[in-house]
């Protein structure tokens, strides 16, 4: 039997943003991806050539490399834009999609928007040397890069678990851009700010030196 993600099995997506076969008709995948648009944001740096995969040297597929000279973020947008905006923000590994109950639900009175990372879901996957190191400055500046695309007025954000780090440094440098900002699930404290052994094994040469924390970053600026 074939099983696809967006069988009635979990919750039929992968963080990822795709699907392991292709079934007849619409996917949840596709529908999902319909909802939302493409935000360019965040220009890449140096090098510009074909991303190689680190362990075998051969040319990475396209959904690896870079796509021009500015990223692309998938952001998927509920509400008037006459309302406050709130900008919700994934966790690790996940992506925009964990929000689709939520988005909703805020439409009444906000603006809600959720993303995909850079390396998840929709949005662009450079590899470490593309364009891109997934470290903590460089997704701080590339959240900003980001908020100014789809935000330039002030806001409230919402951010789980392991971005939480990035998003309080960014609020801590940005504090007249904000409104509120609600942490769920941040790891914070010495005993939570380690991966656990499951995912620590993406924050090799995938992502790098961001998800390899273990100080209480966000501690430092309560």
């Amino acid at each position: 039997q074939d099983l696809y993600v967006d069988d009635d099995i979990g919750d039929g997506f992968s963080f990822s943003g795709g699907k392991y076969a292709e079934a007849e008709g619409p996917s949840k995948s596709d529908e999902w991806f319909a909802q939302g648009r493409m935000v360019k944001a965040h220009a890449l740096y140096g090098n510009k050539e074909k991303a190689k995969d680190p362990f075998f040297g051969l040319t990475m597929g396209s959904g690896s490399q870079s796509s021009g000279d500015v990223f692309n973020w998938f952001c998927v947008e509920a509400g008037s834009s006459s309302n406050p905006t709130v900008l919700l923000i994934h966790g690790f590994p996940s992506q925009a999609y964990s929000y689709r109950n939520v988005l909703p639900v805020l439409s009444d009175k906000y603006r809600s928007i959720a993303f995909d990372w850079l390396g998840f879901g929709f949005s662009d996957k450079p590899q470490p040397k593309y364009g891109f190191d997934y470290t903590l400055d460089e997704y701080t500046s590339a959240l900003e890069s980001l908020i100014d695309a789809v935000a330039p007025d002030k806001l409230s954000i919402v951010v789980q678990g392991y971005f939480a780090p990035i998003v309080v440094k960014y609020a801590n440098e940005h504090q007249d851009k904000l409104n509120h900002l609600i942490l769920v699930n941040p790891p914070i404290t010495d005993k939570h700010a380690k991966l656990p052994s499951t995912l620590a094994c993406f924050s090799n040469f995938l992502l790098g030196e961001v998800f390899s924390q273990v100080s209480s970053y966000c501690a430092n600026f309560a």
